[in-house]
Order: C-alpha cells, then structure tokens, then sequence
C-alpha cells in the first residue's frame, strides 16, 4: 500500500433494521464506525480471526469473518449487506480484498495470531450428527411410503432429501475446522464473485 492509495475498507449493513458498518485499515489499528461511534482497535492486539460460512436465508450465502482482540472483545463482519427489510446483497469481491488486506496487516502486526477456518470442532461435529439423523430420517420415510405403496409421499421424502443435502453439504464442506497461513487464505471462504 503508497502513501497515495487510499486505505483498505469495506462496509456493510448487517441487519434489514439498523446502522451499516465500515471498516478500514489505517497503518497499525482497525477502525470500526458504527455510525454512532468510532473505534480504533490496535491490530498487535488481534490475537484471533475465524473465517466461516453462515448462510443467511435459503438461497443466499454469506462468508463471516470473526476477529477476537486479546481483551476478548470481537468485531464480526459479513459478506453480504442489508438493503431493505426483503433485499440482501452480495459483496463477496469487496469483502474478500478487505479480509485479504486485514489478515495481511494483522499478520506483520502480530505473528502469532491464530488464523482459523470454520466452527469449533465440537460444533461441526454436532452439525455432521444433525445432519446425517435427519436425512437418514427423510430417507426411511421415502423408502417406507414407497413401500407402503405411496409413491407422492416417497418423492416428497426423496425432493426433502435432495433439497437438504443441497443447502447442508457447503455447510458442512466449508466450516470444517482448520487453521491457515497468513500467505496460503483458504480461498473457499474468500470468493471473488
């Protein structure tokens, strides 16, 4: 980054209701404005930053990042932004450049950071159990109503099946747990688009 190119930032509405966010990288610190205050965070003082997967509705996906300071506060920020009470939009490419540059900034600022991909072990875990008990679940109810002699239910079963395996497969794919470099970014969570 020159002296002449403006600093990282991004910006987002994270609720329908509410305030946008913006974020931007000025030399060694965060800056947060929420509208009603400015914060300047140091980033030596990042000690934690998990990138995840949380889709927010049934057809849009939302990339999170999650940065955790080492008095335990953190600041979390989403690839999509609020437009409306019914309008969510995407800024998967603005997103992934402010969290590449960030990661990049905190990484000089502080070697030692912990950079994580996913849930918690235990939480994926949990999820993988979920999801496998229900399909399993909705598999028995089609090949029992097939049996039985229903095929309209065994294809609600099997299009139930399908549509849950569809909306929990990058669920479950992309919040696997793991941790990356500062110079290898897991780009499965980074889209450009």
């Amino acid at each position: 980054m020159t002296d002449e190119s403006p600093p990282p930032s991004y910006s987002h509405n994270p609720r329908p209701v509410g305030y946008p966010l913006a974020f931007k990288l000025l030399r060694n610190r965060l800056v947060v404005d929420t509208t009603r205050k400015v914060e300047e965070m140091q980033l030596g003082a990042v000690t934690r930053i998990r990138l995840s997967y949380e889709p927010r509705s049934f057809a849009q996906r939302a990339f999170r990042t999650r940065v955790t300071l080492v008095n335990g506060r953190t600041v979390t920020f989403t690839s999509v932004s609020w437009t409306s009470i019914m309008n969510v939009r995407s800024q998967e490419a603005e997103y992934s450049a402010f969290v590449h540059a960030l990661i990049e900034a905190v990484a000089r600022a502080n070697p030692k950071v912990e950079l994580i991909t996913g849930k918690h072990a235990v939480l994926w875990s949990l999820m993988i159990s979920a999801a496998a008990f229900t399909l399993v679940a909705v598999a028995l109810f089609a090949w029992r109503a097939f049996e039985s002699g229903a095929p309209g239910a065994a294809l609600l079963g099997a299009a139930v099946a399908a549509v849950g395996i569809w909306q929990l497969e990058p669920i479950i794919r992309l919040n696997r747990p793991g941790r990356f470099a500062p110079d290898a970014l897991p780009e499965a969570l980074l889209p450009k688009a």
